[in-house]
């Protein structure tokens, strides 16, 4: 939960909706303006477009390498860099088997409860597709350095994918952070171990690391990505790793 230099400034509560629906939420102590940051994985509009509206030619898809896969082969994905979720929660859609991870016990909370209301909702609903959505993904709390040292051969990803904190200097101003997501780069200390965890990930992942980056921000890592592919404000970089050429 919150620690006492962070209690100073946020806090974490329970809200309840125009719907009677409940759920965590991070408030901001110092800007009240500011909407409460959390974690929505059962809007309507979302879960129709995560079943008939993404397509293998996004740029996440082709950097996953999914454009060539079968269903019954997409990947096996760590997230190594969890946040809110929605990188996680479109994979997850894409097909692919998704362990995230999240360091920060405040987002990670926020998480848990996203999901977990997710989960309440596709069981009531009984709708397979759905089901099948919120069994592909998991979140847990740790470093994913640690965790990613620590894997066993038979744990080890098809992908590891990384989408670091970047500073808001040379961003466009239209990739410039909405304001809830200006409170959550202010509650975490950002990603100075970005480089370490890349150096990781390329000696864990089985076939590719992917790197999501600001159109602007220089590669993370010691090498040249072997692929960019670019959205409207950000690219994802892609590494084929250091235990297979594909």
């Amino acid at each position: 939960m919150l620690d006492r230099l962070h209690a100073k400034h946020f806090a974490l509560e329970t809200i309840v909706d125009d719907e009677g629906e409940s759920r965590l939420a991070l408030k901001d102590l110092q800007d009240t303006q500011l909407s409460p940051l959390f974690v929505d994985f059962t809007s309507g509009a979302l879960l129709h477009r995560l079943k008939h509206g993404l397509s293998k030619n996004q740029p996440l898809a082709k950097a996953l390498g999914l454009k060539s896969l079968t269903p019954e082969h997409a990947p096996f994905v760590i997230d190594a860099t969890a946040g809110l979720g929605t990188d996680t929660l479109v994979m997850a859609a894409l097909g692919c088997r998704v362990r995230a991870i999240e360091r920060s016990d405040v987002i990670y909370e926020l998480l848990f409860d996203g999901k977990n209301r997710l989960d309440e909702k596709v069981q009531a609903s009984e709708d397979e597709a759905l089901i099948l959505l919120s069994q592909r993904f998991s979140f847990e709390h740790g470093d994913s350095k640690e965790i990613i040292g620590s894997l066993s051969e038979i744990d080890r990803p098809d992908v590891i994918y990384l989408d670091p904190m970047y500073p808001d200097e040379g961003r466009s101003k239209s990739a410039l952070p909405k304001k809830p997501m200006q409170m959550f780069r202010r509650l975490l200390d950002g990603d100075d171990d970005a480089e370490v965890l890349w150096t990781l990930a390329m000696q864990k992942a089985k076939k590719r690391v992917v790197v999501k980056r600001p159109l602007k921000a220089p590669a993370l890592g010691t090498s040249k990505p072997t692929h960019s592919f670019e959205g409207k404000t950000a690219r994802l970089d892609l590494y084929l790793s250091l235990n297979q050429v594909i």
